[in-house]
Protein backbone atom coordinates (compact mmCIF):
# COMPACT_ATOMS: atom_id res chain seq x y z
CA UNK A 1 0.00 0.00 0.00
CA UNK A 2 1.50 3.31 -1.10
CA UNK A 3 1.37 6.20 1.35
CA UNK A 4 0.08 9.60 0.27
CA UNK A 5 2.63 12.40 0.06
CA UNK A 6 1.53 15.65 1.64
CA UNK A 7 3.16 19.06 1.35
CA UNK A 8 4.08 20.25 4.82
CA UNK A 9 3.84 23.96 3.91
CA UNK A 10 0.37 24.51 5.40
CA UNK A 11 1.03 21.97 8.15
CA UNK A 12 4.18 23.82 9.22
CA UNK A 13 2.26 27.11 9.29
CA UNK A 14 -0.31 25.48 11.57
CA UNK A 15 2.39 23.95 13.77
CA UNK A 16 3.97 27.37 14.21
CA UNK A 17 0.59 28.67 15.44
CA UNK A 18 -0.53 25.57 17.31
CA UNK A 19 -2.19 27.69 20.02
CA UNK A 20 -4.91 28.53 17.47
CA UNK A 21 -5.61 24.87 16.71
CA UNK A 22 -5.24 23.39 20.20
CA UNK A 23 -6.35 26.27 22.44
CA UNK A 24 -6.42 24.24 25.66
CA UNK A 25 -3.27 22.15 25.47
CA UNK A 26 -2.22 20.38 28.66
CA UNK A 27 0.99 22.42 28.75
CA UNK A 28 2.61 25.31 26.87
CA UNK A 29 5.44 22.93 25.97
CA UNK A 30 3.06 21.44 23.37
CA UNK A 31 3.06 24.80 21.57
CA UNK A 32 6.85 25.00 21.80
CA UNK A 33 7.04 21.50 20.32
CA UNK A 34 4.77 22.57 17.46
CA UNK A 35 7.04 25.52 16.68
CA UNK A 36 10.08 23.22 16.76
CA UNK A 37 8.40 20.73 14.40
CA UNK A 38 7.58 23.58 12.01
CA UNK A 39 11.32 24.08 11.46
CA UNK A 40 12.36 20.42 11.79
CA UNK A 41 10.08 18.47 9.43
CA UNK A 42 10.81 17.91 5.75
CA UNK A 43 8.87 19.91 3.11
CA UNK A 44 6.89 16.83 2.00
CA UNK A 45 6.05 13.76 4.03
CA UNK A 46 4.03 10.57 4.04
CA UNK A 47 2.27 9.52 7.29
CA UNK A 48 5.18 7.31 8.36
CA UNK A 49 7.58 10.20 7.70
CA UNK A 50 5.52 12.59 9.82
CA UNK A 51 5.33 10.02 12.61
CA UNK A 52 9.05 9.26 12.50
CA UNK A 53 9.88 12.95 12.21
CA UNK A 54 7.96 13.71 15.42
CA UNK A 55 9.61 10.84 17.28
CA UNK A 56 13.09 11.79 16.05
CA UNK A 57 12.45 15.44 16.95
CA UNK A 58 11.71 14.39 20.53
CA UNK A 59 14.83 12.22 20.61
CA UNK A 60 16.95 15.08 19.30
CA UNK A 61 15.45 17.52 21.81
CA UNK A 62 16.15 15.09 24.62
CA UNK A 63 19.76 14.62 23.50
CA UNK A 64 20.22 18.29 22.60
CA UNK A 65 21.79 17.37 19.25
CA UNK A 66 20.19 17.32 15.80
CA UNK A 67 20.62 13.73 14.60
CA UNK A 68 20.72 14.81 10.95
CA UNK A 69 23.28 17.60 11.21
CA UNK A 70 25.14 16.73 14.41
CA UNK A 71 24.67 20.34 15.51
CA UNK A 72 23.73 21.32 19.05
CA UNK A 73 20.06 22.34 19.33
CA UNK A 74 19.43 25.71 20.93
CA UNK A 75 15.82 25.52 22.06
CA UNK A 76 14.01 25.88 25.38
CA UNK A 77 12.75 22.29 24.98
CA UNK A 78 16.26 20.90 25.47
CA UNK A 79 17.27 19.72 28.92
CA UNK A 80 14.03 18.47 30.44
CA UNK A 81 13.70 15.16 32.30
CA UNK A 82 12.87 12.17 30.06
CA UNK A 83 9.23 12.07 31.24
CA UNK A 84 8.57 15.42 29.54
CA UNK A 85 9.48 13.96 26.14
CA UNK A 86 7.28 10.94 26.85
CA UNK A 87 4.40 13.28 27.66
CA UNK A 88 5.03 15.28 24.48
CA UNK A 89 5.02 12.02 22.48
CA UNK A 90 1.57 11.35 23.90
CA UNK A 91 0.44 14.69 22.43
CA UNK A 92 1.40 13.75 18.84
CA UNK A 93 -2.08 12.29 18.05
CA UNK A 94 -3.73 15.53 19.20
CA UNK A 95 -1.25 17.59 17.19
CA UNK A 96 -1.89 15.39 14.13
CA UNK A 97 -5.66 15.88 14.46
CA UNK A 98 -5.18 19.64 14.74
CA UNK A 99 -2.86 20.24 11.77
CA UNK A 100 -3.28 17.36 9.30
CA UNK A 101 -6.09 16.26 6.98
CA UNK A 102 -8.30 13.63 8.67
CA UNK A 103 -7.13 10.63 6.59
CA UNK A 104 -3.45 11.55 7.01
CA UNK A 105 -3.94 12.07 10.74
CA UNK A 106 -5.69 8.70 11.06
CA UNK A 107 -2.69 7.00 9.42
CA UNK A 108 -0.30 8.81 11.77
CA UNK A 109 -2.30 7.71 14.82
CA UNK A 110 -2.39 4.10 13.59
CA UNK A 111 1.38 4.12 13.08
CA UNK A 112 1.97 5.62 16.53
CA UNK A 113 -0.23 2.97 18.14
CA UNK A 114 1.62 0.21 16.28
CA UNK A 115 4.96 1.62 17.43
CA UNK A 116 3.84 1.85 21.07
CA UNK A 117 2.39 -1.68 20.90
CA UNK A 118 5.64 -3.04 19.42
CA UNK A 119 7.71 -1.41 22.17
CA UNK A 120 5.30 -2.72 24.85
CA UNK A 121 5.62 -6.29 23.56
CA UNK A 122 9.43 -6.12 23.84
CA UNK A 123 9.32 -5.04 27.50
Amino acid sequence: MEEQVLSMEEVKQKLARLEEFIPNAANNLVYDFGRFLATYLNPELVPSGFTLGCILALHDLQSGVNGFTGQRIRNNLVGYPPIIYTLLRMEIPHIADAVLPADFSASVKTLLKEAVDAVSKKQ
